[in-house]
């Protein structure tokens, strides 16, 4: 009988062993090694210029780099400015304000509230002039300066006067809401409570919806709490009822 370990069959074990080992091999060699950036945005940089101060921008306000940051947003305005894109001009100014609200800077925050109502108004976007004043009137109502939240809530619904159902509509009911409450008049916290969660119904928001509704109930049950019949009366609608 002839040995099994000769030449032929020593060949065909050393055939079959790297074939199984082939996969495993192909596999290690196209690993990829680990990313060791430690950046919050790994993307590309963007080939615009404008949206490239953006992203900077976005990754000072992250890092709390508030003058970076602020610094970088006025060179994107400039550059949408010289463009004449008077749309981005004023979100990037509302973005620069809400920047200051965080840096606890509330007299700059005021300031680009208002140059973003101011260029939203050039192009006739209600919406987006109606939303830059709204955040301007958060910001006093936060700051427990009623009488200017006020005035700047009230102007921000001049603006949306027709009515309709939209969700800067819905925010400025439910920020008048807040203020009333902070302020202590608690029926016309309820009244504005009430007009944002029949807005948020409107949008079919039920998230919102719900979350008004809880603010109700918990206003309802202070004492000496003093509704009108119109809030008596007004139920969330049966199709946008929370189940």
């Amino acid at each position: 009988m002839k040995r099994f370990w000769n030449k032929k069959n020593v060949l065909l074990v050393i055939g079959f062993a790297l074939l199984v080992a082939m996969p495993f091999l192909i596999i290690s060699e196209k690993r990829l090694p680990m990313l060791t950036d430690n950046t919050i945005n790994p993307y590309p940089e963007p080939k615009d210029i404008a949206a490239s101060y953006i992203q900077k921008a976005s990754e000072n306000y992250f890092y709390r780099e508030f003058p970076q940051a602020a610094d970088n947003y006025q060179k994107a305005i400039a550059i949408y400015e010289e463009r004449r894109d008077v749309h981005r001009v004023a979100t990037t100014y509302n973005s620069l304000a809400d920047l200051y609200v965080w840096a606890r800077e509330p007299e700059e925050a005021e300031k680009h509230y208002l140059l973003a109502a101011q260029y939203h108004a050039q192009t006739a976007d209600l919406l987006g002039q109606a939303d830059s004043i709204k955040e301007l009137a958060d910001l006093h109502m936060k700051l427990e300066h009623f009488q200017e939240a006020e005035q700047r809530y009230s102007e921000s619904l001049s603006l949306l006067k027709d009515g309709k159902p939209n969700r800067v509509l819905g925010s400025v009911h439910e920020g008048m809401g807040h203020m009333y409450w902070k302020a202590n008049r608690i029926p016309r916290a309820i009244n504005s409570f009430t007009h944002a969660r029949n807005t948020f119904a409107a949008l079919h928001y039920n998230m919102g919806v719900e979350h008004m509704t809880g603010v109700l109930n918990r206003l309802n049950k202070l004492p000496n709490t003093q509704r009108s019949p119109s809030q008596r009366g007004s139920p969330v609608p049966e199709d946008y009822a929370i189940h």
